[in-house]
């Protein structure tokens, strides 16, 4: 080796040394060691190659490496034993005060699973609307319109015609229907819930079958000729204990064999949204199940999903199916005018905008207990911190930097979140089931449950880290700024009273007594509706009864003796003891599925320029009025003479009657539905059709034997306690055909809380979240006012050493809480005023801003806060003065 070489290595090797000190102390010896193993290595192999000047460089340029090497270690290694060192001293801390400890994760669980819960229905509703379909976001919801509407289903010609037509962006469409269908294996028939499908429905959807297939092409091309089905894997498993030998086996349904050819994989539901379907039959096996026609344009019962290639949008999509349609309706006035696309989550067929704003009404409100419970928290830390203030001192004194205290109390504060998480997790588990109890009394296989996925644990962990610096920044900030010499010489009584805390404890017990407040009156809006919505005249005054479905059409009966059928069986039952009328009608009022509507003319009214001139109306049976309770202005009810052979007749509401004849009679008047006149006969009262909230509407009623449905509810009126009668009842249904059943029995009074299930979901979310709130509030509030009773201890004893009494301490202390309270209330009552209009249409009876609802709510917070600070208050008038004079 030559001079210069080893002057050019030892000036290596000094630099080494030289940067061993930009490493950190714990690995310098050690990192030092290897680099210089490291550049003797690499000189040695550079000198056999004899590289020369390019190997001078590149052992520089190692050399170089190892500073930056040194730096980065003394950074993120450094880092990382001050985040370890952090962390167990931090959990010292907390594991020297498990009670506070406990309260503050237990307030937190609280706050963080409430918000687990309600995300994880949130999430479902917006990213799983199909649950067990890949790439949901390229499908959506078609919809047809006309000039007024935009919500209208399709039938099957314009399905095939705008699949075979489809534009170059959609990759294909699908088309569903769900249909309740009566299985036969063994012993009487069973309901179940199915869907008819098109023939690529499983394909389009990308779902495959684990046990079976699925159904092919040639099963979709004629009506009635493959009888085939599907079934769902909870089906399967529920119903045939899971059997491998299932598929090949025939089963009954409506009356016809079907042969199961498949089972669908676990976790797909089909398409329904909210409900368990059990099985798919295919579009051509329609006519067998409902007896429908596959061939009317006009026939609109159907609702169609569009698949999009990657990459297309969806206004896109909309505007070339829209050019489709609108050739469509030229050529044949039954078909839709144009069509909408909406995304799942907004989309009328999936529940609309109205059940996402409900849902997330639902994950604000649990946001604001979050809120409450993080000034909970953030509280106790601040009165925590008081009694740290001289090791906070003496750590500021021994050289620590402001930053450095932040980071270790904050280290802290993250430990609690931590915990609160698990309480949360834990909580949001238990809460799982609690959309069970949230289900309708609709007889539909709804299903309303939340499950744990990997969204659903990222969204904990990240509400459990925004929540630790929620909660922890500006107590770790103030604590971390106190004067050293002030905090070495004061006590924690005198730190925790400086204006700047107090201040600041007070405005968190304001934010959590002002978001209190809102909870509770949204809350007590909605139990106001509920007491309101039992009083509100929905139109019929029946109340005692009992409502059963029945279905003839899977037992084999056509219109004629389907018909007769009907009417033997309502002879039957008003023959029952204890029957005071009983009739047929295709739907209950405010029950599930909606109302009918359809076009219509009336004669002597001369439309307005694009007016469309429509009506809903219900198919009910003879003496439909009488049975329910609904009063007639004018003519009559329909009797047992409106037969099929008979002149066709109606009874239509006041609002039709005000409506379309105007100071006309409208006895005798005639309105046109197609090819049919119709006379009215009957004007009966107005009354709620759809729900207890809507406007009144146009609405008519037909006669079941002139319209004959095959799917109807069978409505019965007692004179007393309607449970006696279902017995009967299936005893008159079996004296008349045996494989008839009746199915979804309830009485009157159970029916009737459909029609105020979204307001009775609302009002115990609400009143169970505002509770919470509550509770939280008046625990916070409690601190507060404690701490200012602890202030002012030597106040206190002064006062009492010169004459004060006991009252005049209660109401010294307790003024001082009530000004916190005052603010908080002035502000929850200025929100609440603001918020409650934003749902003002699912009141019933209420308004939004119900000075009862307002008053009350603010009682009961103003009493509660009452107690909470009656308690510290008098707790300090017992002190004796002495001992408080004498009290640092």
């Amino acid at each position: 080796m030559s001079p210069g070489d080893r002057r050019f290595l030892r000036l290596l090797l000094a630099i080494v040394d030289a940067g061993r000190w930009l490493a950190p102390p714990s690995r310098r010896r050690e990192w030092r060691r290897q680099w210089r193993a490291d550049l003797w290595h690499e000189w040695n192999w550079l000198a056999r190659r004899r590289a020369g000047t390019l190997g001078r460089a590149s052992l520089f340029r190692r050399a170089a490496g190892a500073l930056r090497h040194a730096y980065w270690l003394r950074l993120h290694v450094r880092r990382l034993e001050m985040i370890t060192q952090d962390l167990r001293y931090g959990w010292r801390q907390i594991a020297r005060r498990p009670g506070f400890a406990a309260v503050a994760a237990l307030t937190l669980g609280l706050g963080i699973g409430a918000n687990v819960s309600m995300f994880s229905f949130v999430d479902r509703r917006l990213r799983e609307q199909i649950p067990g379909v890949e790439h949901v976001e390229r499908f959506f919801s078609l919809n047809g319109t006309s000039r007024t509407r935009t919500d209208l289903n399709t039938s099957y010609p314009d399905f095939v015609d705008l699949r075979q037509r489809r534009p170059s962006g959609v990759e294909d469409l699908l088309a569903y229907t769900l249909a309740p269908m009566n299985m036969r294996t063994d012993g009487d028939p069973q309901r179940v819930f199915g869907e008819i499908v098109s023939g690529n429905y499983f394909d389009v959807l990308g779902v495959h079958t684990p046990l079976g297939r699925t159904f092919l092409p040639d099963e979709d091309t004629a009506p009635n000729r493959h009888p085939v089905v599907v079934l769902s894997h909870n089906f399967w498993q529920r119903r045939f204990a899971g059997d491998p030998t299932i598929v090949g086996r025939v089963i009954t349904l409506n009356g016809r064999a079907f042969t199961v050819i498949g089972v669908a994989p676990p976790g797909f539901h089909g398409t329904a949204p909210y409900l368990n379907i059990d099985m798919w039959v295919p579009m051509m096996m329609q006519p067998a199940v409902n007896g429908s026609s596959l061939t009317a344009r006009g026939n609109h019962w159907l609702e169609v999903l569009v698949k999009v290639r990657p990459g297309v949008g969806r206004q896109r999509a909309e505007a070339d199916l829209g050019l489709i349609a609108r050739d469509l309706a030229a050529a044949d006035a039954d078909a839709n005018q144009g069509v909408v696309l909406y995304e799942l989550w907004r989309a009328p067929s999936f529940g609309g905008v109205a059940v996402t704003a409900v849902m997330g009404v639902q994950l604000a409100v649990a946001g604001a207990v979050l809120l409450i419970a993080c000034a909970n928290v953030a509280n106790l830390l601040i009165a925590n911190a008081a009694t740290r203030q001289r090791e906070t001192a003496v750590r500021l004194t021994l050289g620590a930097s402001r930053a450095r205290l932040v980071q270790q109390l904050l280290t802290e504060s993250t430990l609690l979140a931590a915990m609160g998480g698990v309480v949360g997790i834990a909580v949001a588990y238990l809460m799982k089931d609690v959309g069970r109890l949230f289900i309708p009394p609709a007889p539909l296989p709804i299903e309303m449950t939340s499950r744990f996925s990997g969204a659903m644990l990222m969204f904990a962990i990240a509400v459990t880290t925004v929540t630790a610096f929620v909660f922890g920044l500006v107590p770790a900030i103030q604590a971390s700024g106190w004067s050293v010499m002030s905090a070495l010489k004061e006590s924690a009584t005198a730190v925790t009273a400086a204006p700047q805390r107090a201040r600041l404890r007070k405005a968190l017990v304001v934010v959590q007594v002002a978001l209190s407040l809102l909870l509770l009156v949204s809350a007590g809006l909605f139990l106001r509706t509920l007491a309101k919505a039992q009083a509100v005249d929905p139109g019929f005054s029946t109340r005692t009864g009992l409502v059963a479905s029945i279905d003839l059409q899977p037992a084999g009966y056509d219109a004629a003796r389907g018909s007769v059928f009907q009417q033997q069986l309502l002879t039957r039952v008003r023959e029952i003891p204890g029957v005071g009328a009983a009739t047929f009608a295709r739907r209950m009022p405010l029950g599930f599925g909606g109302n009918a509507n359809t076009s219509i003319s009336v004669d002597g009214y001369t439309p307005g320029p694009n007016e469309e001139v429509n009506a809903y109306f219900n198919v009910v049976g003879s003496d439909y009025l009488r049975t329910m309770g609904i009063g007639l202005v004018a003519g009559r009810d329909f009797t047992d003479r409106d037969a099929a052979s008979t002149p066709h007749v109606l009874i239509i509401n006041e609002t039709m009657a005000r409506r379309y004849f105007g100071g006309r009679d409208p006895l005798g008047g005639r309105v046109r539905i197609g090819t049919r006149a119709l006379e009215v006969v009957g004007v009966a009262r107005d009354g709620k059709y759809g729900s207890l909230t809507e406007a009144p509407r146009v609405f008519m009623y037909l006669p079941l034997q002139q319209w004959y449905r095959s799917d109807a509810v069978l409505i019965v009126k007692t004179h007393g306690d309607p449970s006696p009668i279902a017995q009967p009842l299936h005893a008159a249904v079996r004296s008349l055909d045996a494989d008839v059943p009746l199915f979804d029995i309830r009485t009157i009074a159970e029916y009737l809380e459909v029609g105020v299930f979204l307001q009775r979901m609302i009002a115990s979310i609400l009143g169970a979240f505002g509770m919470l709130a509550l509770l939280l509030a008046t625990v916070g509030l409690y601190g507060v006012i404690a701490a200012i009773a602890s202030q002012r201890t030597q106040e206190i004893g002064m006062r009492m050493a010169l004459g004060a009494r006991t009252i005049d301490i209660v109401t010294l202390i307790v003024r001082q809480g009530f000004s916190v309270v005052g603010l908080g209330v002035a502000i929850g009552l200025l929100a609440a005023f603001s918020a409650t209009r934003l749902f003002k249409g699912l009141l019933v009876g209420v308004s939004a801003t119900d000075t009862a609802t307002f008053a009350g709510t603010t009682a009961l917070l103003v009493a509660v806060a009452l107690a909470a600070t009656y308690l510290p208050a008098r707790r300090a008038a017992a002190l004796d003065p002495a001992a408080a004079l004498r009290s640092e």
